[in-house]
């Protein structure tokens, strides 16, 4: 029987005391899943999942993980317990430019333990970059660039894939190519949310979850 990975319970988030970008949002994630997060700019969408991805906090409410309650969390612990249990993957790609695709890679491996040029090389051919290892961003193309960040986001084996996007800046073909990997690390265990504005991109996932002024739209 599967469980809830991730469960969101009452949470808010108001900026400068009166916007309020989540407004006593509940949510519960089953391990495994896909849910696609759909909704208007300004409806929250990145806001919630920049609190489950450790990126952003709550105002008031609660976030379990794994059954962590994040929320509790210190800077430093959140940072930590990022690295070890989430996979980011963002429209904008946030390479190093100049570091190559295999150095970018690397450098997320420094940041959370022992740094291995072999599990970096074996990712890269997983998302089919093992011809593209010395390139830098500049000599990349789009979809490439965001195979890349999709490496980098499994090299410390996360079993929660966040992306926010993640096809917004490519064309169908590379678009296509991008939703089915993603479709394969969930097949494989991966617990998958993901941002769209599509509706199409939104019928991949398990579920669709509306938001609308930072509430679930039933």
């Amino acid at each position: 029987m599967s469980k809830d990975i991730i469960k969101v319970r009452n949470i808010s988030k108001i900026y400068d005391s009166k916007t309020k970008a989540l407004d006593n949002l509940s949510l519960s994630i089953v391990e495994g899943e896909w849910t696609s997060i759909m909704g208007p700019s300004g409806s929250g969408k990145t806001t919630l999942l920049n609190i489950i991805g450790c990126l952003d906090s709550a105002t008031k409410g609660s976030v379990h993980i794994n059954g962590t309650e994040i929320t509790r969390l210190k800077q430093k612990e959140l940072t930590r317990f990022r690295r070890e249990n989430i996979g980011l993957i963002f429209q904008q790609y946030h390479l190093v430019p100049y570091l190559t695709a295999l150095e970018n890679v690397m450098m997320a491996q420094f940041y959370h333990s022992i740094v291995n040029e072999n599990d970096a090389v074996e990712v890269l051919k997983r998302v089919g970059l093992s011809h593209r290892l010395n390139h830098t961003p500049a000599h990349l193309s789009g979809g490439e660039q965001q195979r890349v960040c999709i490496a980098r986001a499994l090299i410390n084996e996360p079993n929660i894939l966040l992306a926010d996007e993640p096809t917004g800046n490519l064309d169908q073909k590379n678009g296509e190519l991008v939703l089915s990997l993603i479709k394969e690390l969930q097949l494989e265990g991966r617990t998958i949310i993901l941002i769209t504005h599509n509706p199409q991109i939104g019928k991949f996932g398990n579920r669709v979850v509306k938001l609308i002024d930072g509430k679930i739209s039933t």
